[in-house]
C-alpha cells in the first residue's frame, strides 16, 4: 500500500519537473566529455596513421597543430 501512494506520487508534476531539471545538466556534461573523448581517438588515429606512413615528428606536429587551428576557425 505504502508502495502504492510513493509510486504514484513519484510521477506527479512537480517530482517530474525535479528530475528533468537534473537530468538535463547531467546529459549535458555527459555529452561534452564524449565529445572530448571522441576528439582525442580522432587525433590519436591521425598521428597513428601518420606514423605509418613515415612522416617525421616535426611533420606530424605541423600536420596536428594545423588542424587544431583550422578546426578553431569553425
Amino acid at each position: 500500500m505504502l508502495a502504492d501512494i510513493v509510486w504514484s506520487r513519484m510521477f506527479e508534476m512537480p517530482q517530474i519537473a525535479v528530475v528533468m531539471g537534473c537530468m538535463i545538466p547531467i546529459v549535458g556534461v555527459i555529452t561534452v566529455f564524449w565529445f572530448r573523448v571522441q576528439k582525442v581517438r580522432a587525433e590519436t588515429e591521425l598521428k597513428r596513421q601518420l606514423v605509418e606512413r613515415g612522416l617525421s615528428a616535426d611533420e606530424i606536429e605541423r600536420i596536428v597543430t594545423a588542424t587544431a587551428l583550422h578546426e578553431g576557425d569553425k
